[in-house]
């Protein structure tokens, strides 16, 4: 009996062994699926975390990207500006003007129609518009001469224009009725309305033309011919008010001495 109770006990206390080792390993696994769960879950939102920023980080540099875009605002160009020499123009829109850019002519208001040319050609053609206000048209000219147009001559209407000057030609319409709209043929390297008051105004336009390469030809009389006909006529008046004074003086002395001899006598 002794023995039975003893063989029971030794079998009670194995499977009682087992079962702590069964739990000890279960406890163990289950410990190591947490942290491993836990592990994930922290490197999970350390990951979005970083694509948050990440997200955040590309929001803010497409809204910059985006503002950048907007704050430089395309200029754009009329195809009449690139058409080859010897083609036609046929242009018509709708414009309103800005500051002048011409330097000195900050006060006045502008709107281009054809802007100069980068190979110096020039457009030809008929202009017609209506304006919202009383223009003016501006044509250009290439004024590559400046220094040699003496100021005895007089004075140009020019500014300076890139690398270059330009002649600037004023044409004031006569606008006979409540509309301000003319109609007029042009020639010359830019075309632009205007307001010498410096109101701002908007326009509709057609022009059409041509463009064409133009040959420079000058006849510039040099001032100093003209300069030194003047200064010789003016020396000349003077070398005879001299003459006259030197006469004078010498009928004065003539006369003095006659008298002063008849005095003593």
């Amino acid at each position: 009996m002794s023995k039975k109770i003893a063989y029971t006990s030794m079998l009670t206390g194995f499977f009682l062994g087992l079962l702590v080792i069964s739990l000890q390993i279960a406890g163990f696994s289950f410990t190591t699926v947490l942290a491993q769960e836990s592990e994930i879950e922290s490197i999970s939102a350390t990951e979005g975390t970083a694509n948050t920023t990440e997200g955040t980080a590309n929001t803010t540099e497409s809204t910059a990207n985006t503002t950048e875009g907007a704050s430089v605002p395309a200029t754009p160009e009329p195809k009449a500006s690139s058409v080859e020499i010897g083609g036609s123009i046929a242009q018509q829109g709708t414009v309103t003007s800005t500051q002048d850019p011409l330097p000195g002519h900050e006060a006045h208001q502008l709107a281009i129609l054809l802007p100069p040319r980068v190979d110096g050609s020039i457009y030809e053609g008929t202009l017609t518009y209506t304006a919202s206000k009383p223009v003016e048209v501006v044509v250009l000219q290439n004024f590559a001469n400046n220094t040699a147009v003496d100021s005895y001559y007089g004075g140009l209407a020019t500014a300076p224009l890139g690398e270059g000057t330009v002649a600037i030609s004023l044409i004031s319409p006569q606008y006979s009725g409540p509309i301000n709209a003319a109609s007029l043929p042009f020639a010359g390297n830019a075309l632009a309305l205007h307001t010498i008051n410096g109101d701002p105004f908007a326009a509709t336009y057609t022009v059409t033309g041509n463009v064409l390469g133009a040959e420079t030809f000058d006849s510039i009389v040099p001032a100093p011919i003209a300069a030194a006909q003047a200064d010789a006529g003016q020396t000349a008046e003077d070398k005879d008010g001299d003459g006259d004074k030197k006469d004078k003086k010498d009928k004065k002395d003539k006369k003095d001495k006659e008298d002063k001899e008849d005095k003593e006598e």
